[in-house]
């Protein structure tokens, strides 16, 4: 695959499938989805492979502000994403800091959206 083709979902809401990829041995599936917040810019919630077509279809939408694993299992891209959009916040779930040592992220993601996301979108965090 070359890289997920995104199609829109709702107003200001775009969704794409990525790769399949081995999880403990089973071929999984990798989703991502794209909101356009009301400041105009971009929450990318979990992520795919990020090829050449997909970052040209996501830059049409608006700039990439916000990267987000929502659990320890949607992060293997993170990493590209942000190599690709540095000025992007990348946001960790529970656990995931431990997990990726290898990147810096700049905020975790709690029980209530942050500032910058929470007039668009609400969020709760979910253990177990």
């Amino acid at each position: 695959m070359t890289g997920a083709r995104l199609r829109e979902f709702g107003p200001g809401i775009w969704v794409g499938e990525g790769p399949v990829v081995s999880f403990f041995g089973f071929p999984y599936p990798t989703r991502m989805a794209v909101v356009r917040l009301s400041d105009g810019g971009l929450f990318v919630w979990s992520p795919t492979a990020l090829s050449v077509a997909l970052k040209r279809e996501v830059d049409a939408l608006g700039p990439v502000r916000h990267l987000v694993s929502p659990n320890v299992i949607h992060h293997l891209f993170l990493g590209e994403w942000k190599s690709a959009y540095p000025e992007a916040r990348l946001y960790a779930s529970p656990g995931l800091r431990k997990k990726r040592r290898d990147l810096a992220f700049d905020a975790d993601l709690g029980d209530s959206p942050p500032p910058e996301w929470a007039a668009d979108i609400d969020q709760v965090l979910v253990l177990g």
